[in-house]
Formats: C-alpha cells, sequence, structure tokens
C-alpha cells in the first residue's frame, strides 16, 4: 500500500540525488552556518530584552524556533504579529497553544527585519 502513496522515483531524481551526494557539501555547509548565525541572532535578541514578554526554548535540530508569548495575554498572537507585518505559526497544532513557531530558515535581512518589526510591536504595546 506505501508504493502506491509514494510512487515511484524518476530518473531525474536520482541524477539530483547523486549530484547533491557529490557536489552539495559546499552548499550544505554554507546553509549550516547561516541556520546557526540566525540561531543565535534569535537567541541574542530575546536575551537583549528586544522582544519584551517573548521568551524562546532551546533550539535543537530545526529551524523553526518555539517562542512562548503567554505573559502577553494577546487574544490572538498570530494577528498581532500579523498586523505588524510578520507572519508566524500558531503552536497550537503542533502541541502548545501558548507558543509561536518562527521560522529563521531565512536571509539574515530577512529575519533582522521581521525582529525589527516585532520588536517595535511589543513595545507599541
Amino acid at each position: 500500500a506505501g508504493a502506491t502513496m509514494l510512487g515511484e522515483v524518476n530518473n531525474f531524481g536520482y541524477v539530483a540525488c547523486e549530484a547533491a551526494y557529490r557536489h552539495g557539501e559546499p552548499w550544505r555547509r554554507a546553509l549550516v552556518a547561516r541556520l546557526q548565525a540566525n540561531r543565535d541572532l534569535l537567541a541574542d535578541a530575546l536575551a537583549r530584552g528586544d522582544l519584551p514578554g517573548v521568551s524562546g526554548t532551546p533550539i535543537e535540530a530545526t529551524y523553526l524556533a518555539w517562542l512562548n508569548v503567554d505573559s502577553l495575554r494577546l487574544a490572538d498572537p498570530i494577528a498581532f504579529f500579523e498586523e505588524a507585518g510578520v507572519g508566524l505559526s500558531a503552536g497550537g497544532p503542533f502541541g502548545d497553544a501558548r507558543y509561536l513557531r518562527l521560522n529563521f530558515g531565512c536571509p539574515e535581512a530577512t529575519l533582522r527585519e521581521g525582529l525589527a518589526r516585532m520588536s517595535r510591536a511589543l513595545k507599541g504595546r
């Protein structure tokens, strides 16, 4: 039954996989470095208090940060941050409605802008 759900891998898939294994290491290293730098940028912003009332959890093996916004007592945290121009994911469907998920798998400039928007919104409440 599983084979019918997944289908067959075509020749392009095999070629792409081989190319990734043979030539993808520099790209992979650059990606991991960017993710680590973005993770640290977010952790520094939280530690400095740039996002008042927001705390984070240790990030392990992902590019999705869990931000605890419970102390903000917002009626609709998603709408609050969307109004500020930042799209986050609600934590409820992922197990805990007190949290929002922030995807930091993006260019540094995009993350900096998103954090700045969040900071302005929180400080302007």
